[in-house]
């Protein structure tokens, strides 16, 4: 094998090798990014959800001790 192609394959190889390592960041950084939306997300429904719960179903008032037992 001439020097030239395996020069052109070591080239190759590496550039290769590159981009793989290149788009697993990318990708890895695309996780981290949906996981912390969904996380985001769900805290938001969860804290909507309560608090139109708490508006729907207010405190009963309390009027003489049968309705502490």
């Amino acid at each position: 094998m001439s020097e030239n192609l395996k020069g052109a394959l070591a080239f190759a190889g590496v550039l290769i090798l590159g981009v793989l390592f290149l788009l697993g960041f990318l990708l890895f950084a695309l996780v981290l990014i949906a996981l912390a939306f969904v996380t985001f997300l769900g805290f938001y429904i969860y804290l909507r959800l309560k608090l139109w719960w708490a508006k729907r179903h207010s405190p009963k008032e309390l009027e003489g001790p049968e309705d502490y037992f």
